[in-house]
Parts: C-alpha cells; structure tokens; sequence
C-alpha cells in the first residue's frame, strides 16, 4: 500500500508542478525497509498501470545475487524481476547505479 501511495504522490507532484514529460522520472530507489538493502522500482506510464516507463535491462531481468553483479558490473546486485520493474542492491549506492547504467541502456 505504502509503494502505491508513493507512486500516486510522485504523479501528483508532476502534474502540479507541470513536469515536462521529457523530465518524468524512469526509476525511485528507496530503502528496503525489511532487509536493510535498496531496491530500484520502474516508474509505471500512469498510476493503475503495469507497463513501466522504461524497465529494467531485459539482460538483468530474472537474474539473482552474484550473476546479477557479474551481469550489470554493479557490485551487490540482488535480484531484477522477470518483468524488469524492479530490483534490488545491498547498497544505496549499487540501486542508484544500476539506475544510472540502465537508463544508459
């Protein structure tokens, strides 16, 4: 529930402040509040959709722990979803780069 309010909250904020869409946001990082690890979520095309702005690296997508930061080059990788809307790192750091390299994707 906290996650979807954030995303209607992030929404609000664009069309508030008329947010050109060529600035809308691809990608939130946020503190996995139960491990203590990061992960890096996908911003949907509008609030009750599934189809992301721009998902995660298909390369990335279903791959785990070890594999996953020998596939990125990112140190700590966790996991990316089969469907690319979200990840995970170990560190704030490792989410905000896997951001940066997949919007270079």
């Amino acid at each position: 529930l906290t996650n979807m309010l954030q995303q209607e909250h992030l929404f609000q904020l664009e069309s508030e402040l008329t947010v050109d869409k060529d600035s809308h946001p691809f990608y939130v990082i946020y503190p996995d509040e139960t491990g203590g690890n990061w992960r890096i979520q996908a911003v949907p095309v509008s609030p009750e959709s599934f189809e992301s702005r721009k998902a995660l690296p298909e390369s990335w997508r279903g791959v785990r722990d070890d594999a996953l930061s020998q596939t990125t080059g990112i140190p700590g990788g966790i996991f990316v979803h089969a469907s690319g809307f979200i990840g995970g790192n170990k560190t704030r750091e490792g989410a905000l780069a896997m951001s940066m390299t997949a919007l270079e994707m």
